[in-house]
């Protein structure tokens, strides 16, 4: 099954800069883990409503869509991200399929 991620924290602002590059290196060794199929790090988007379209200043930091046998393994997955104990936070969807596909 898949499933989407979605990072809420500060683009690693709030981790002490003598913890950053192991930081890095943790949360490769954590993207591996998750057999991710795409990452997308929120960076230069845009925020489109009704009224206006305004540049992106919310908290998303990225998007992972990985591979998990159910729920509470993508649960079990996603607390184990180094960056939880840095304050970001994770919200895990279940892939919702909308019809045949012709990418997977």
């Amino acid at each position: 099954m898949r499933f989407v991620l979605v990072s809420r924290h500060t683009d690693g602002r709030d981790i002490p800069e003598n913890e950053r590059d192991r930081n890095l290196k943790d949360m490769g060794e954590w993207l591996a883990l998750m057999k991710v199929d795409t990452a997308i790090p929120i960076r230069g988007g845009k925020s489109i409503t009704s009224k206006k379209v305004a540049d992106y200043e919310g908290d998303i930091g990225g998007v992972i869509i990985f591979n998990a046998g159910s729920l509470d393994e993508a649960v079990a997955l996603a607390k184990k991200s180094p960056g939880l104990k840095y304050g970001f936070t994770h919200e895990v969807f279940p892939e919702v399929p909308m019809g045949p596909s012709t990418n997977r």
